[in-house]
């Protein structure tokens, strides 16, 4: 049995996805229990999932520091497996939670174990913003 490390909601309230430490995303239809999908995941490690707002695509991220993106429409490949659609790489370490931008499927923000967060444009695959790189903790600790 493997922990379940997080979950999240469709908008409509009528899906869940979870992520735990058995190498796959479980979307559930949260009025029957029923399982929709379970998506094999590039890495095991994952610690964070999220619904885009229109509910058609779930993303992932972990100890990979790298944040997966599956369309839920997509076709299964040979095995089964629904394809990653993008992979979001530039954390210097682990992803520990990810969240679109409220009403967009086009933007995402992770938050890493390297202390810093990034505004992601899915549709480029290329960072918006980072913030956190040069942040100074002390200024915020001085009254």
């Amino acid at each position: 049995m493997c922990m379940v490390y997080s979950l999240d909601w469709t908008p409509e309230k009528n899906r869940i996805v979870s992520a735990s430490q058995d190498g796959r995303l479980i979307v559930w239809n949260a009025l029957t229990s029923q399982k929709t999908h379970a998506v094999k995941l590039p890495c095991a490690w994952v610690m964070t999932c999220a619904f885009s707002p229109s509910g058609q695509s779930v993303a992932c991220g972990g100890l990979d520091s790298v944040c997966s993106i599956f369309n839920l429409n997509s076709p299964t490949d040979k095995d089964g497996n629904l394809p990653v659609s993008i992979m979001l790489s530039g954390h210097k370490g682990y992803v520990s939670s990810c969240q679109y931008v409220p009403d967009e499927d086009t933007h995402l923000i992770t938050s890493s174990g390297d202390q810093t967060c990034i505004l992601w444009d899915i549709t480029t695959g290329l960072r918006t913003s980072v913030f956190g790189a040069n942040f100074n903790l002390g200024t915020l600790l001085t009254c």
